[in-house]
């Protein structure tokens, strides 16, 4: 401000003026310390985005019931209005230049999705309903507040000039696995899909980014253990399913860690990619396990063809989960979790996307009377999904969405189950980006 008001005073006084010119007016002074200030204050290349994200979502069961599967906030009974997210983004991104630089992300997240992200919610898996077992009645499914905050990520990020720029990533990120994403305008659908909750959360740790050329890219990342901020924390940690598992195991005596690998495959036209990867966790790095060692294998891979003109898109999603040594005592649980997905754009405003996914788990993980994960039995679930989405403007999207669950569980007796074993769902979005 003092800088400012001294460019002011130099352009107002007679000794630094043009005699001949005219006299500076009010507003011409205005504009010299607003243009001042913002050099003094701007950091060149930092860059503010975010979104609002609100909607409504009515689920036909009954009250008190819950849809397994899903993510709290996709599954309050009956009818509930949203404030999914409130994003606020803040970054210094690297160039594309091959040379020694560094920048940062803080994503913060204010709304209902952000109780996904957090770690240690309720201690009884507030943030997933499992597909079966007496578990799900342990679930209040209301859960989830358009107060709750999340620091989604917060990182440091350095490019070495080795090779084609080796980036190096430090603090807290995403998870590397997975089709869909932490925030929803970003994916096909509205509601979280079985990809979406089978999948690792945020992870704090380290990160290596290496594009060997312009078809194949790798990535190595060692954290902490998905959904963990320490590696000791006593409040569990989420688990191999991004956002299924909290506060299962207390692993204050245990020292955990959790790694990543990936290589992505991208089509030398640009318009297809695949993508696979896998995620190994030691001790009770992700929470689920009592001992031994879990591992997650994920593939999926994205294909807009030529000939629809940009107007077509098809993606598909395949995960693999396997616990060696899980708290329900029944030994080593896995599932397998395929998924398909695809969207077409009849206009510039109209488009429509489908998902189908299946969820198959056996011997399932976990303590039915104390977490919502699969249970400790055979189960398959069905689901399947279309949204129609209308792009009104630049910055504005608006969606609506219908949805049905399927569930053929080994046990039938489940506490406050869906009538039928059939859930239908019906959401409605309103996005605006900035």
């Amino acid at each position: 401000m003092i800088v400012g008001l001294f460019a002011a005073a130099l352009v107002a006084s007679p000794a630094f003026a043009d005699v001949g010119a005219p006299a500076p007016t009010a507003k011409d002074l205005e504009k010299v310390v607003e243009k001042v200030n913002f050099v003094e204050t701007a950091k060149e290349g930092i860059k503010l985005s975010g979104y609002v994200d609100a909607g409504y979502i009515y689920n036909f069961i009954g009250g008190g019931s819950v849809i397994n599967g899903r993510i709290v906030n996709d599954a309050n009974s009956k009818g509930d209005f949203n404030l999914n997210a409130v994003k606020l983004t803040l970054e210094k991104p690297l160039t594309k230049a091959n040379e020694f630089q560094a920048g940062f992300r803080a994503d913060l997240k204010v709304g209902e999705d952000a109780n996904n992200l957090n770690n240690g919610v309720t201690g009884s898996g507030a943030a997933f309903n499992g597909i079966g077992g007496a578990n799900v009645g342990a679930i209040n499914p209301n859960s989830g507040s358009s107060d709750t905050l999340s620091l989604e990520q917060a990182y440091v990020i350095v490019r070495a000039p080795i090779g084609n720029g080796l980036d190096i990533t430090m603090g807290k990120f995403a998870s590397l696995l997975g089709y869909e994403v932490d925030d929803r305008p970003a994916n096909l659908n509205i509601t979280f899909g079985y990809d979406y909750v089978f999948q690792t959360s945020h992870n704090t740790g380290i990160k290596f980014y290496y594009p060997v050329n312009d078809i194949v890219e790798l990535q190595l990342a060692v954290t902490n253990g998905s959904g963990l901020d320490s590696s000791t924390t006593s409040a569990g940690g989420q688990g191999l399913g991004g956002v299924f598992a909290n506060g299962l195991t207390d692993v204050s005596d245990s020292d955990s860690i959790g790694a990543y690998a990936t290589i992505n495959i991208k089509a030398p036209g640009g318009n297809a990619n695949w993508f696979n990867g896998i995620y190994v966790a030691e001790g009770t790095a992700d929470g689920i396990a009592e001992s031994g060692r879990d591992l997650l294998w994920n593939s999926w891979g994205n294909w807009a063809p030529k000939f629809a003109n940009d107007k077509l898109l098809l993606g598909f999603s395949n995960t693999i989960g396997i616990v060696d040594d899980n708290a329900a005592g029944t030994g080593a649980g896995s599932f397998w979790n395929p998924n398909l997905y695809a969207k077409y754009q009849f206009t510039d405003i109209f488009s429509l996307a489908g998902r189908a996914s299946y969820l198959h788990t056996v011997d399932g993980f976990g303590a039915p009377s104390a977490i919502a994960v699969p249970s400790a039995v055979n189960g398959d679930a069905y689901s399947w999904t279309l949204t129609a989405g209308f792009d009104l403007l630049e910055n504005l999207l608006l969606r609506a969405e219908y949805r049905v669950d399927f569930y053929d569980q080994g046990t039938n007796g489940v506490a406050n189950d869906e009538s039928g074993d059939v859930a239908n769902t019906l959401a409605f979005q309103a996005v605006y980006t900035f």
